[in-house]
C-alpha cells in the first residue's frame, strides 16, 4: 500500500503553480521554509530531492511529527511542505492549504485538480510513502504464502479498498519478491539523495 506526497503551502504564498514556486525559490534561495515531520523523514527527503531536481534550496524546519508541521503550515508560521496526501487532504479540500503538485506518477482521484510534478516540468520526483508487512527471517515458504494471500485478500475486499482509496492510498499488494526488489531500489535511491544533499540527523 502506498500514498504520494503533496506539495502544499499556506494560501498566502504567492505561487499559483509549481513553475512559479520554483521561480520564487530561486529568487529567495534558502529563505522559504519547508516544514517536515523530522530530519530524515519522507517529507524531508522529498523536499531535498525536489531541491536537487530544480536547482533550488529551501530552509528545512524539522518538527516532532507531521501534526505540528501541518499545524504551523496552517497557521502561516511555515511556508511549504511535502506532506502525505491523507494528512492534508481535508485541509486542501477546505481551502486551508494550497496544493501545487503531487509526487505520484498520475493524478490522485481524490485531488484530480492537482497536477503531478512531472506534468509541471519537474522530472524524477515520483515519491510514495509506503507500508509493508514484515515477518521473522526464515519463515517457512508455505506460511509466508498463506500470510501474503490473506493480507492481499483483505486489502482487496471492496469495503477496505474503497476506504483506502478515499484516503488517497493506492493498494499495490505486491509479492514478497517484488517488494524485495523495490526495497533495494529505494535504499539505493535515497542513499544518493542523502549523499548529494549532505543530509544528517543532527
Amino acid at each position: 500500500m502506498r500514498a504520494p506526497n503533496v506539495l502544499v503551502m499556506n494560501p498566502a504564498m504567492p505561487a499559483r503553480n509549481v513553475s512559479e514556486f520554483v521561480g520564487y525559490l530561486k529568487k529567495l534561495p534558502g529563505k522559504v521554509t519547508f516544514a517536515t515531520s523530522g530530519a530524515g523523514s519522507s517529507d524531508h527527503l522529498t523536499a531535498a530531492l525536489f531541491w536537487q531536481r530544480t536547482g533550488t534550496m529551501g530552509l528545512h524546519v524539522p518538527y516532532k511529527g507531521g501534526g505540528p508541521a501541518v499545524a504551523d503550515l496552517l497557521g502561516g508560521h511555515a511556508d511549504a511542505s511535502f506532506q502525505n496526501i491523507n494528512a492534508i487532504l481535508p485541509h486542501v479540500q477546505a481551502g486551508k492549504l494550497k496544493a501545487l503538485g503531487i509526487t505520484s506518477g498520475k493524478r490522485a482521484t481524490v485531488l484530480p485538480q492537482v497536477p503531478t510534478l512531472a506534468e509541471s516540468g519537474v522530472k524524477d520526483v515520483e515519491v510514495y510513502s509506503w507500508q509493508a508487512a514484515a515477518a521473522p527471517k526464515g519463515l517457512p515458504k508455505d506460511v509466508k504464502g498463506m500470510l501474503h494471500a490473506a493480507l492481499v485478500g483483505s486489502l482487496n475486499e471492496p469495503q477496505n479498498n474503497q476506504k483506502m482509496v478515499a484516503l488517497g492510498f493506492e493498494v499495490t499488494a505486491s509479492s514478497p519478491e517484488q517488494f524485495e526488489a523495490f526495497l533495494t531500489q529505494e535504499l539505493a535511491r535515497w542513499k544518493a539523495v542523502i549523499t548529494a544533499g549532505n543530509i544528517s540527523l543532527e
